[in-house]
């Protein structure tokens, strides 16, 4: 198994940043690649100085753990000098021929043995890599924003990869502290199309019901602190609708089926502002939320057991990355049990009746045995 000890980051905005500085605390030395001089300059000076100065005045860390961690960080413009890298990660933009680009280059110009992933949210790794010789050596490593909070990594698996570059990948997630699962590649992968479709489903009843009650509906469902229509807005409206119509473009005549992108969430994005969480008083008839809720919870559980019935990632990691990524406090297969099993498949034929899904496997004939977490 190849032996990390310098990482190469491309892009070195907030994602790349994040992840360069996680690194360089966990001891590793770290080059970002940048377009140009100035701008190799202008982002070491915020996302490594400033940043690290932030968490120097909060006494999170020393003057000396500072110096320390800054040092092992250097940028350069040039795809040569990462060369001496063990493992690069892309973090740029989220645009395939740009990604495809990036990698067909640095396949030109690194050794072979160089272990290259991307931290892509949305586009299949095998993809991502196509230009890549020896793709034996490629795999994803997707980080959750915010990356220096978020402990949350899945280390995704593509046809190609090796055992020996998904174990290095995974020591080298687990260094720095990170949860890691295991996922293989799929349109999102893991968690995403487990959010994506809760908050798809969420909008489309937006006009019916107003944003304030749509949001405390969903902290009752899953038991949040912070709502789904909040964290749509945390995120940026423009992440959740591109994210939303990739996952459709991928699922939507695949076995699985994914819901369409609801005009609501296309009307507010266009727009340009948020989602406005206090519109008005929250809805407290509960036949009127009990309706909401178990559309979102149906679509959760449905998309949840389509991941685990293909493989793509087991019931206990998932289970695991939706507490860790999403912070909520159960994850859907221990909702599912508690649940119950026939209440269960009541609400995932809900969504597949209508057309949000095809219904899975597991679900068709009979009530199944509760989760085995």
């Amino acid at each position: 198994m190849k032996e990390i000890k310098t990482v190469g980051i491309i892009g070195f905005g907030v994602m790349g940043a994040a992840i360069g500085i996680n690194a360089a605390s966990s001891g590793y030395n770290v080059i970002f690649k940048e377009l140009n001089k100035d701008l190799v300059q202008s982002m070491y000076d915020t996302w490594v100085i400033k940043a690290l100065n932030k968490r120097v005045a909060k006494n999170k860390i020393t003057q000396e753990d500072m110096d320390e961690i800054a040092g092992r960080i250097k940028g350069t413009p040039q795809y040569e000098d990462l060369k001496a890298c063990d493992l690069i990660i892309e973090a740029a933009v989220e645009n395939l021929e740009l990604k495809i680009k990036i990698f067909g280059e640095l396949s030109d110009i690194c050794p072979e043995d160089t272990i290259m992933v991307s931290n892509t949210s949305t586009f299949l790794i095998e993809k991502v890599m196509e230009k890549v010789s020896n793709p034996a050596r490629t795999a994803g490593l997707h980080y959750f924003f915010p990356a220096n909070v978020n402990r949350l990594v899945e280390v995704i698996r593509q046809k190609k990869t090796s055992d020996d570059t998904f174990n290095a990948v995974n020591e080298f997630a687990l260094k720095n502290k990170k949860t890691v699962i295991s996922v293989k590649d799929f349109p999102g992968f893991a968690i995403n199309p487990v959010f994506i479709s809760s908050y798809m489903v969420l909008n489309s009843f937006y006009g019916d019901y107003n944003v304030a009650s749509l949001d405390d509906i969903s902290k009752q469902a899953l038991g949040v602190r912070f709502g789904i229509m909040w964290v749509q807005n945390m995120s940026g409206l423009g992440t959740a609708f591109h994210a939303a119509n990739s996952m459709y473009d991928y699922l939507n005549q695949s076995d699985v089926g994914y819901p369409k992108v609801p005009e609501q969430l296309e009307t507010c994005f266009n727009s340009g502002s948020n989602w406005n969480l206090e519109d008005g008083s929250i809805v407290e008839d509960k036949n009127a939320r009990q309706k909401v809720m178990d559309a979102l919870l149906g679509t959760i559980f449905t998309i949840s057991t389509h991941l685990v019935q293909k493989e793509i990632v087991s019931a206990a990691d998932l289970e695991l990355g939706i507490k860790t990524a999403l912070a909520w406090p159960q994850g859907p297969f221990t909702m599912m049990n508690n649940m119950g099993m026939e209440k269960t498949k009541e609400m995932i034929a809900l969504v597949c009746n209508a057309g949000l899904f095809n219904m899975p496997e597991k679900f068709k004939n009979s009530t199944p045995d509760q989760w085995a977490l």
